[in-house]
C-alpha cells in the first residue's frame, strides 16, 4: 500500500487495465499514432485527440463510434515550467477514450468514475471535479448537465467546482474544435497544499492533482473568434499516465514513478553535488528532456538547426546545462539512455529498444559538440554585471551568441535565474548592425573578384 492507502500499480498495468476496460465497453483500440504526423499543424503530436481530428470533424468514418488508445505526446510551448512543479512534462503518455457522435456526458462520467474506483482503487472521498461555469460573452450557459451527472454518481456538490473559460473551455491552439470540459482531481492532502482555507481545484498549489479531462466537443472556434455549434457532438477524454501513476505509486512527483526510477538512480550515481532546490529542478529537467529526445528519436527526428531537429537540439542543450548544476562536467546524457528504456520496458517496442545504441551515440555526440560552447558561455554569463535596474545590454547577449555560438534562449533563461533581464531593443539593433556589416563585407568581396 502506498501513501494514499492504495495498492501499488505499475505504469504498464495502468495502461493494460485502461485499454481492457474500454474495449470491454465497446471501444475499438487504435494503435498510437507516430509522434510525427505528415501534414500536422504542429511539429509533434501535442494531444491525444490530435491524430483523431478527421474522425472528430466527420471527414473520415472511424472504425467504430467508440475508440480508445495510448498516445505519445510532445510539446514545448511552456518548457520553462518543467521542473518547477511535480507535474509538467514536455513528453507524456495520454490514455484516451472517445465517442464519435455516440455517448455523451452521462456515459463518459459514469465510465470514468467506475474505472478510477473499481479498477484502479482510488477512493471517492479523494476525488474533486471541475465543470465549465459558462460565459455570458460567448453566450454559453453553465454546464449544469455535467453537475447533475457528477451528483448522480455520488460526488457531493461541495466537491464540484465551476471554473471559467481559461480552465474549463478546452481548445487546441485557439481555433478549431472545442467545448466545455470536466476535469477530475485527486486531493493529495493538506500537507501538499498552500494552507489556505479556500484551497480547492484551480489553486496554484500542488494539493489537487488533475489526472483526467473529459471534453464535451460541442463547438468549433472560427478564425474570427466566433463559436459555432457542431452538427455532431463528440466526447474526447485524456487520462495522463504519468500523473495517475504518481498517485498509484505514492510518488512525490511524475519524475519519481517507475518509468524514470532506473534513470534517476543512475543520475544520482553520476552527480557530484548541487544545492538542494536547484538540484531537484535540474534532475527533473534532465529526466524529462532526455525522455522527450528518445521519443523524438524513435520517430526519426535528429538534432538539427531547423524545425523538429532544433527542438531536439534545444532539449539536449538544456539538459546538458542542468548537468553542470549537479557538478557533472562532461557529457553524461548517454549514460541515462538504457536505464530510461529499462524503466519504460514494453512501453517501448522491440524495434525501439534496438535503436537505443544508435540514439545513445547520437545524443552523446551532440552533447560533446556543445560542451566547449557551454563551458565558455557559462563563464561569460557569470562575469556579466547588470546595471542598477538589473538589466544587461543587448549587445552583450548578441556578442555571446554571434561570437561563441551560445543559444540566446538558454542564455536568457540562465540570466533570468539571477533576476537579470535583457535590453531587447539594443539586442535587435546589434543584430541588424551585424547584418549590415556582413552585407557590406560580402559586397566588397564580390566586387573585388
Amino acid at each position: 500500500m502506498n501513501t494514499y492507502g492504495i495498492q501499488y500499480v505499475s505504469s504498464r498495468e495502468i495502461v493494460d487495465r485502461y485499454l481492457s476496460f474500454f474495449c470491454e465497453r465497446g471501444h475499438y483500440e487504435l494503435s498510437g499514432s507516430p509522434l510525427v504526423l505528415p501534414g500536422n499543424s504542429t511539429s509533434f503530436v501535442i494531444a491525444g485527440m490530435q491524430p483523431l481530428l478527421p474522425y472528430l470533424r466527420g471527414q473520415t468514418i472511424p472504425p467504430s463510434p467508440r475508440l480508445t488508445c495510448l498516445q505519445r505526446c510532445l510539446r514545448t510551448d511552456d518548457i520553462e515550467a518543467v521542473g518547477i512543479n511535480s507535474l509538467k512534462n514536455t513528453s507524456f503518455h495520454m490514455l484516451g477514450n472517445w465517442s464519435i457522435g455516440d455517448y455523451g456526458r452521462r456515459e463518459a462520467i459514469t465510465m470514468a468514475l467506475e474505472f478510477l474506483l473499481e479498477h484502479l482503487g482510488l477512493e471517492k472521498a479523494t476525488l474533486w471535479v471541475t465543470v465549465f461555469a459558462g460565459d455570458p460573452e460567448l453566450c454559453i450557459l453553465p454546464d449544469e448537465a455535467a453537475i447533475e451527472e457528477w451528483v448522480r454518481v455520488g460526488i457531493p456538490r461541495e466537491r464540484i467546482v465551476p471554473l471559467g473559460v481559461e480552465d474549463n473551455l478546452w481548445e487546441m491552439g485557439g481555433i478549431g474544435l472545442c467545448g466545455p470540459c470536466s476535469e477530475i482531481f485527486v486531493d493529495r492532502g493538506p500537507n501538499s497544499g498552500c494552507g489556505s482555507l479556500t484551497c480547492r481545484p484551480g489553486c496554484f498549489c500542488d494539493r489537487y492533482l488533475e489526472i483526467w479531462n473529459l471534453v464535451f466537443m460541442e463547438f468549433e472556434r472560427l478564425t474570427n473568434g466566433a463559436l459555432v455549434s457542431l452538427p455532431r457532438r463528440n466526447v474526447d477524454t485524456g487520462l495522463g499516465l504519468e500523473r495517475v501513476a504518481s498517485v498509484l505509486q505514492g510518488a512525490e512527483s511524475n519524475f519519481s514513478i517507475d518509468l524514470f526510477l532506473p534513470a534517476s538512480e543512475r543520475l544520482t550515481a553520476l552527480q557530484a553535488g548541487g544545492e538542494q532546490t536547484i538540484e531537484l529542478r535540474a534532475r527533473r529537467i534532465i529526466l524529462d528532456h532526455l525522455r522527450a529526445v528518445l521519443l523524438a528519436g524513435f520517430a526519426g527526428v535528429e538534432p538539427g538547426r531547423d524545425g523538429r531537429g532544433s527542438v531536439v537540439r534545444r532539449l539536449i542543450r538544456r539538459a546538458a546545462r542542468q548537468g553542470r548544476l549537479l557538478g557533472i562536467q562532461g557529457p553524461f546524457l548517454g549514460e541515462l539512455v538504457e536505464p530510461l528504456a529499462l524503466g519504460h520496458g514494453s512501453l517501448f517496442t522491440g524495434e525501439e529498444h534496438a535503436l537505443l545504441p544508435t540514439l545513445k551515440e547520437r545524443i552523446t555526440h551532440e552533447e560533446a559538440l556543445f560542451a566547449r560552447v557551454l563551458t565558455m558561455g557559462l563563464r561569460y554569463l557569470e562575469q556579466i554585471e547588470p546595471d542598477g535596474r538589473n538589466v544587461i545590454s543587448g549587445e552583450q547577449l548578441f556578442r555571446l551568441h554571434a561570437e561563441k555560438g551560445f543559444p540566446v534562449d538558454l542564455a536568457t533563461e540562465i540570466l533570468s535565474e539571477r533576476g537579470i533581464t535583457v535590453d531587447w531593443l539594443q539586442y535587435e539593433r546589434s543584430k541588424e548592425e551585424h547584418r549590415r556589416v556582413s552585407r557590406v563585407s560580402a559586397e566588397k568581396h564580390f566586387r573585388g573578384m
